[in-house]
């Protein structure tokens, strides 16, 4: 198999996608994607009974549960985006992506 850093693809652009696209298998934080459930309110927290430990924040409230986890190598979150599919958008444009971005990177 050749290296990783040997191939032609957009999936390698970054640090972290070549993480995930390499054949290891030791458990690292940049192996890791921590899911994010977003609520219209702002400055809420809600938790989530079916998912122990998890809970729908506001975007106020991101930073200061994001913040720690960056801080412990926390590379990339996923977010959730049932609830703007379930009121029928047909584009979906978060308005706090770039303060994600920005937070994940300090």
């Amino acid at each position: 198999m050749q290296p990783v850093d040997s191939l032609l693809h957009s999936g390698y652009f970054h640090a972290t996608l070549r993480c995930w696209q390499s054949c290891a298998s030791d458990l690292r934080p940049e192996n890791l994607i921590y899911p994010i459930f977003v609520t219209d309110s702002p400055d809420a927290v809600e938790p989530i009974a079916s998912l122990p430990g998890q809970a729908r924040y506001g975007v106020n409230k991101l930073e200061g549960m994001l913040r720690p986890l960056a801080e412990k190598g926390l590379k990339c979150v996923l977010e959730s985006m049932t609830a703007f599919r379930r009121a029928g958008a047909d584009i979906i444009i978060t308005y706090y992506a770039p303060q994600l971005l920005t937070w994940l990177k300090e």
